[in-house]
C-alpha cells in the first residue's frame, strides 16, 4: 500500500469469512483505493463462501455517487444504483 491510500489493508484476507452476499462498487479513478487492490479483491471473491461481486466503474472517483462532491459522476452513479437495486432484488426476500 503506497502513501496517500487508505490506512488499512484492502481486506482481501477477509473474503473467506463473508457470511452474507456482498457487492462492491469501485471507481477506477478513486485515488484512495488502488485499482490493483480492487482487482486482487475481484480474484479473491471467486473463493467467497457466499455470492459476491465487485464492479469497477471506469470513470468514477471516490465520491462518484454524492451529487454534492466534486467527484460526482452521474453516469456512474446511475449505473451503480441500478446494480445495487438489482443486487437487493436478487438477494433480499
Amino acid at each position: 500500500m503506497s502513501a496517500g491510500h487508505l490506512p488499512f489493508p484492502p481486506l482481501i484476507d477477509e473474503v473467506p469469512s463473508l457470511r452474507t452476499p456482498w457487492l462492491g462498487l469501485f471507481g477506477d479513478q478513486d485515488a484512495s483505493i488502488p485499482v490493483d487492490d480492487v482487482e486482487r479483491l475481484r480474484a479473491a471473491l471467486h473463493q467467497a463462501p457466499v455470492d459476491a461481486d465487485r464492479r469497477a466503474l471506469p470513470d468514477a472517483g471516490h465520491g462518484f455517487h454524492c451529487d454534492r462532491r466534486a467527484d460526482y459522476h452521474e453516469v456512474s452513479a446511475r449505473d451503480a444504483w441500478s446494480r445495487a437495486l438489482a443486487w437487493f432484488d436478487a438477494h433480499l426476500s
